[in-house]
């Protein structure tokens, strides 16, 4: 495995130009935070201040909403991490911890009835407490369809307000991680009379201006039950493409840019104004293959075409060693994560695997939005083993359109780090909430449904690992690596972590970050 994080990462790639390599050696100074032209040791930040970020995307496009999308990643980021809490919360190591709850607790070994104690004197942003009912409510709307969550909470059967502060949840079924469900940050708690157009929550920042495409403002909340944010607000501004972040950064206009293209790190080097902020993550965009339609029906396809991608070439070429390589598994931060299964490329094998299955000769589609270059890695790699990829580029209007569900062979979307069952009930589990491939793996589902009934950890661990082996054998996504998260901000900036696992560490810091004193 080569990311940047691997001391032998300079020596291994002496046919990557130079701003690749630069890259590398910037990383092996840290996997974190690194400056371009100096290494003082960063000051603590002061209070105060307006805090502006660039971002890809038209910020405030759609409904500023905690338990649906906003129509730009950045914005959901920036609001579900500052301005919406959910009850749990992903630890930086991949475990679970509680946060607007006290505990999430299973009243026996069922783990179909569920306690949960509200932490008192938490207060949303217009200055109400919040309350059970405003907890039922929450729940009860993250379950509605469209929204992202509810398939992490699964059916509930009934709601009882014990008190003020205790909901008792009872599930149609087992969920045994429902804390881990909880956890998702589009499963934040709102007020029981929560309006989408004027909208409050419990974090540690408020919404502010928001002005269509143009600009999104959230400002500091000073009664807020945790530590205050240091920043008095934020401002997120839209922009086309990494060259505009960058120049936008260069002119003064920003003060961050999150999410930038690898290839352009090079363009500040050497410039002691600016810093890179570069965390290795669990992040990916897979390549997607529908498991109800021939060819993609036949698991010799859907392996061949994993055994013969060339991962080092999409860590290197596409991602200028920005990444670390990924053995098609999600989930690599849980603390569950079979990190044993790793794959080794091989022509011969998947070559057979082709022949076997009669498939010599098929020319297939592969349709894109985002990662295209990946999409053309592959393309290569296939010719090694008989067949042919067409690679179709759409932009993002009409890559989700009426059709976005029902395409066999298809990648562009945006996975970000998250524990094995948050991404499973979402992907590929039981009535999962975005089901793209039509994953109806017999054995799969039913280790599935038996380790939402398994409350003892280990004995979880044990049919999650037998999970993943599925995955990996017979799995219907290409996940060749999990990108870093990349940003590039001003020296003045400081309070950034070094690292973050979930890949939104800048929206996830934000409470944290200040301008030097």
């Amino acid at each position: 495995m080569t990311d940047k994080t691997d001391p032998a990462f300079g020596a291994a790639l002496p046919a990557i130009r130079r701003r690749t390599f630069l890259a590398g050696s910037l990383a092996l100074a840290a996997a974190g935070i690194v400056p371009f032209g100096g290494g003082a040791r960063a000051a603590a930040p002061a209070k105060g201040g307006k805090l502006t970020i660039g971002v890809h995307g038209q910020a405030g496009f759609g409904p500023l909403d905690p338990h649906r999308m906003a129509g730009d990643i950045a914005v959901d980021l920036a609001n579900q991490f500052n301005v919406f809490e959910s009850l749990t919360h992903q630890a930086n190591d991949g475990s679970v911890e509680m946060w607007l709850a006290e505990s999430v607790t299973p009243d026996d070994d069922t783990a179909a009835i569920w306690t949960i104690k509200i932490k008192k004197g938490v207060l949303f942003h217009d200055g109400r407490e919040l309350k059970a009912d405003d907890v039922i409510f929450s729940i009860k709307r993250i379950r509605e369809p469209g929204t992202i969550s509810g398939g992490h909470i699964g059916p509930v059967k009934a709601y009882e307000k014990v008190d003020d502060h205790t909901v008792r949840l009872i599930l149609e079924g087992p969920r045994s991680w429902l804390p881990t469900g909880l956890s998702d940050p589009y499963s934040g708690m709102v007020p029981a009379d929560f309006d989408p157009k004027k909208p409050i929550g419990t974090g540690p920042f408020q919404m502010g201006e928001i002005v269509p495409k143009e600009s999104v403002t959230i400002k500091r909340f000073d009664k807020y039950h945790g530590d205050h944010a240091l920043l008095d607000e934020v401002a997120l501004l839209p922009f086309e493409d990494s060259s505009a972040l960058l120049n936008a950064l260069q002119s003064g206009q920003v003060d961050i840019v999150n999410d930038v293209d690898a290839s352009l790190v090079g363009e500040i080097e050497g410039n002691e104004e600016f810093k890179l902020y570069n965390s290795p993550t669990g992040k990916f965009f897979p390549i997607q293959m529908r498991t109800d339609r021939a060819p993609f029906n036949d698991p010799r396809l859907r392996q061949a075409l994993r055994l013969v991608i060339v991962r080092e070439a999409v860590l290197n070429s596409v991602a200028n060693g920005y990444a670390t390589i990924a053995n098609d598994l999600y989930g690599r931060y849980d603390p569950d994560f079979d990190d044993k299964l790793s794959r080794t490329r091989d022509v011969e094998k998947a070559r057979a695997l082709v022949k076997e299955a009669g498939l010599e000769g098929t020319v297939l589609e592969l349709t894109m939005y985002h990662d295209v270059a990946t999409a053309l890695v592959l393309a290569e790699n296939v010719k090694e083993i008989g067949l042919t990829i067409n690679v179709k580029q759409l932009d993002g209007a009409a890559f989700y359109n009426e059709e976005y569900m029902e395409r066999s062979f298809f990648g562009g979307d945006y996975y970000p780090s998250g524990p094995f069952f948050l991404i499973s009930s979402l992907a590929d589990g039981p009535n999962a909430g975005l089901d793209q491939v039509k994953w109806r793996d017999k054995e799969y589902l039913d280790l599935w449904n038996e380790a939402s009934k398994t409350v003892d950890h280990e004995k979880r661990k044990a049919i999650t690992m037998k999970l993943q082996e599925i995955l990996f054998e017979r799995g219907a996504w290409i996940i060749p690596v999990y990108g870093n998260e990349l940003g590039i901000y001003r020296q003045t900036v400081v309070g950034l972590p070094e690292f973050d696992q979930s890949g939104a560490g800048i929206f996830r810091s934000l409470a944290r970050i200040g301008f030097a004193g």
